[in-house]
């Protein structure tokens, strides 16, 4: 039995805590929490929002090394994606293509379905979960989002005043342009705008805009044509250095 114990103790140290949350509209969502060892109380922490077609593993590697940092990480598929496809107990989940020439057609298909401009709103959900964790200091809080997560967790900053958002490859939602406006206008958290110089989604145009528009933004643009978080490993010491010297 003791055994057993162990071994129990020792495998919830390895995976990350799984949590589930249900929207107002009925899509239950789910997301994992890890936290960083030895550290039990006021831990700072890190949201991780992906982009279209893709899931929260798509930020693994790096959100281990923030644990590492000591920081507590909040990965979540959005609604649609991953295993947050079930809304009032049916199966709703984006429309993918492997065809960047459709990837627009699709991503406005999901958005029909889905409604993407209530993705703000989930993520508030989890952010009111996380301050029910008494180990957690959601004062603290760092914003990272790809493509349309970079998108969806710009309003945020109307309602939280966040320690720093990166934003790789800023998508863009319509629906979400008067909030997106506001909070880059009136927030004084300090913003990473990452892109590819020859992204092919219009990407570095909005990086661009939304750097102007912000009081405290900082565009990043790399050479290359990639899209999302597949830029991570280009510019990964970069982003760590720029959380660094915010404290």
């Amino acid at each position: 039995m003791k055994r057993l114990l162990l071994i129990l103790l020792f495998s919830s140290a390895l995976f990350a805590q799984k949590l589930t949350i249900t929207t107002e509209d009925g899509f239950t969502l789910h997301g994992w929490l890890e936290k960083p060892k030895n550290i039990t109380k006021d831990i700072p922490l890190v949201l991780f929002v992906h982009q279209f077609g893709a899931d929260h593993t798509s930020w693994d590697a790096i959100a281990k090394k923030f644990n590492a940092k000591g920081y507590a990480t909040l990965s979540v598929d959005l609604r649609g994606h991953g295993l947050s496809i079930l809304q009032n107990g049916k199966e709703n989940r984006v429309i993918t293509t492997e065809k960047l020439s459709e990837l627009k057609t699709a991503l406005n298909q999901s958005d029909k379905k889905l409604v993407f401009e209530n993705i703000p709103s989930d993520l508030i959900s989890w952010l009111d979960l996380m301050e029910e964790d008494s180990s957690i200091d959601t004062e603290a809080l760092y914003l990272f989002g790809s493509s349309l997560g970079a998108a969806s967790i710009i309003p945020l900053l109307n309602e939280y005043e966040a320690k720093a958002l990166v934003a790789i490859s800023v998508g863009g939602t319509k629906s979400l342009k008067e909030d997106t406006d506001m909070a880059l206008s009136t927030s004084m958290t300090k913003e990473l705008f990452i892109v590819a110089k020859n992204d092919p989604l219009g990407a570095k145009e909005r990086s661009l805009e939304y750097t102007q528009k912000s009081i405290l933004g900082t565009a990043l643009i790399i050479s290359g044509d990639g899209h999302g978080t597949v830029l991570l490993s280009q510019v990964e010491a970069y982003i760590f250095t720029f959380i660094d010297n915010l404290k």
